[in-house]
């Protein structure tokens, strides 16, 4: 690899009954620990760097292997990897279970696929000694913490390799890539180290593996009535005391050289501080809401500016009718019958502004009402003129007519 020599062992894990059979369903027996342990002699004497990858529910559990030694030849291997003076690295590539897995897993560096488990004991296995029943797994995987983020988070695992979404075998070609790169980063780490530091690193990284804290006391009863404090619960106050201190560490800027190394110790640390990224979500929702309630303000102020004073009156008025109609008081009739006259007009102006119609449009309208309305004054005008030559001439024949009658009764 990169042009050179490795040392590669590992477990096989086939996909179907008859490789899994003719592989022993990747479950090392101590002729598989022997000859791991050659191997690896063989690569000290050589100086060639190894390179383990691991994926076992543990060692193989039969009558047979007891008898040949299964412990005996584990903890040979554990002794002899202690003292190998070559750079060693291992991938968990999927479950590494108990003993049967750390016979080749003590290294100077560990890394696990973002999806493996490393365990002391199966979930169900774990479950059925604790609890008699294997339905207890869920519960017991999450207190055993064998995912690989935990593991990182204990300093077991040295590095989290992540997979494509779906798993490895999505994309295998990325996931060997990325396998790859994680090898080749820690073994460039570990060339600048003579034998006797390669030693001592190895024998460092377990030594702290499951380190305590000792010196404070706890009290008996404390430990036998163990309670959730009410006074450890988080309060609204200080949430929002949270928050404001979130507010002013943004502001501030990437000048504070503290702020920097704790956020550099976060990204380190994945699946840590969830708290935190909650209050950076509710910090950035409460700036939005900031930022959407101006906008209307804004918009708000805008429109009241283009609306006219006489509607700006009339909709205050409606309102004032709203009111007094809300409160239970009695409004005069002819409140309401401006309330009623001003609502018709807003209505008729809406209406006009839907259709588009501008001011030139209404002014000329009303022109031609004002022509129409002249036009009809002057037709009835003329009306009653006709009217009054008509009962004029009516008269005047009347009157030619009864000349006529008297003439004719003087001849008689």
């Amino acid at each position: 690899m990169n042009s050179k020599t490795y040392m590669l062992i590992g477990h096989q894990k086939d996909r179907n009954a008859k490789e899994n059979i003719a592989h022993n369903f990747a479950m090392p027996t101590p002729h598989g620990y022997l000859k791991a342990l050659h191997m690896m002699k063989y690569a000290d004497h050589h100086g060639f760097p190894i390179v383990t990858f691991i994926d076992t529910p543990g060692a193989f559990t039969d009558l047979k292997s007891e008898e040949l030694g299964q412990g005996e030849s584990i903890a040979h291997n554990l002794r002899t990897m202690f003292g190998l003076n070559v750079p060693m690295v291992t991938v968990v590539t999927g479950e590494g279970g108990s003993g049967g897995a750390l016979a080749i897993a003590c290294v100077n560096k560990l890394s696990m696929l973002e999806n493996s488990a490393f365990y002391v004991a199966s979930p169900e296995a774990c479950a059925a000694i604790l609890w008699k029943s294997s339905q207890a797994a869920p519960k017991t995987a999450e207190r055993l913490k064998i995912i690989a983020q935990e593991h990182y988070k204990l300093k077991i695992a040295d590095g989290v390799i992540p997979e494509p979404l779906g798993g490895a075998h999505t994309d295998s070609v990325w996931t060997s890539q990325q396998i790859k790169l994680a090898i080749t980063e820690a073994m460039k780490e570990l060339a600048n180290m003579d034998k006797k530091e390669l030693l001592n690193h190895c024998r460092l990284k377990f030594w702290s593996i499951g380190g305590i804290q000792e010196g404070i006391a706890v009290d008996p009863e404390k430990k036998c009535n163990m309670k959730p404090s009410d006074d450890n619960m988080p309060k609204t106050a200080d949430m929002e005391s949270e928050l404001e201190n979130l507010k002013k560490i943004l502001e501030a800027g990437p000048s504070d050289h503290t702020n920097i190394d704790l956020i550099e110790k976060h990204k380190q640390d994945p699946g840590a501080y969830l708290g935190l990224k909650y209050k950076l979500g509710k910090l950035n929702l409460a700036s939005r809401l900031i930022e959407i309630k101006e906008k209307s303000d804004k918009l708000k102020a805008e429109i009241n500016q283009k609306i006219p004073a006489e509607i700006k009156g009339k909709m205050e008025l409606l309102k004032k009718a709203q009111e007094n109609l809300s409160k239970g008081d009695s409004t005069s009739k002819d409140l309401a019958e401006e309330a009623e006259r001003a609502k018709k007009e807003l209505e008729e102006l809406k209406a006009e502004s839907a259709k588009g119609s501008s001011s030139k449009d209404i002014e000329k309208l009303q022109a031609e009402i004002k022509e129409r309305i002249l036009a009809a004054l002057d037709v009835t005008a003329l009306k009653e003129k006709v009217d009054k030559l008509r009962v004029g001439l009516s008269s005047s024949i009347e009157r030619v007519t009864e000349g006529q009658i008297g003439a004719e009764n003087g001849k008689w």
